[in-house]
């Protein structure tokens, strides 16, 4: 019979997973909104600021998951107990949005290959998402202004 640390280790595994999981079809979902076609309304740009905020926070599930299969992975600015979970969360959720943003203060620090590959990828995604899609925006607002104005002369 497995201990019961080992079972709630088991259990957080398998929780971080389906919570990555389900923010990731989300984010898709709600991504597909923002880029069909048609008039850039405030939806729109409220959906993509949603897909911005579901991004750091799937990677606050991702930090967690690679936490609790390599201990270490990443150091926290303060000791935190092994079974208490929310405080876990709480700095890998900070830690992640930190690195979406690319502000990076320093005190929680990706220790692992795995831990500053992932890091890493968030930080460039986090940007890439900025760029590209606000660029997609503009473009189409500017798009539907012209087409409008023409309209009317």
């Amino acid at each position: 019979m497995a201990k019961p640390k080992e079972e709630w280790r088991h259990l957080a595994l398998l929780s971080h997973s389906c919570v990555i999981v389900l923010i990731t079809f989300f984010s898709v979902t709600t991504l597909d909104y923002v880029l069909r076609s048609g008039r850039i309304t405030l939806d729109k740009i409220f959906a993509a600021v949603c897909v911005y905020m579901l991004m750091g926070y799937a990677w606050t599930f991702i930090y967690s998951l690679l936490d609790e299969l390599h201990p270490g992975s990443i150091l926290p600015a303060a000791t935190i107990a092994a079974n208490d979970y929310v405080a876990r969360y709480m700095e890998m959720r900070y830690f992640s949005f930190m690195t979406l943003t690319m502000i990076g203060y320093g005190d929680i620090v990706p220790h692992s290959p795995a831990a500053r590959t992932w890091a890493a990828l968030e930080g460039v995604a986090g940007q890439i998402y900025l760029m590209v899609l606000v660029a997609r925006l503009v473009g189409l607002h500017i798009v539907h202004a012209h087409t409008s104005k023409s309209r009317e002369d």
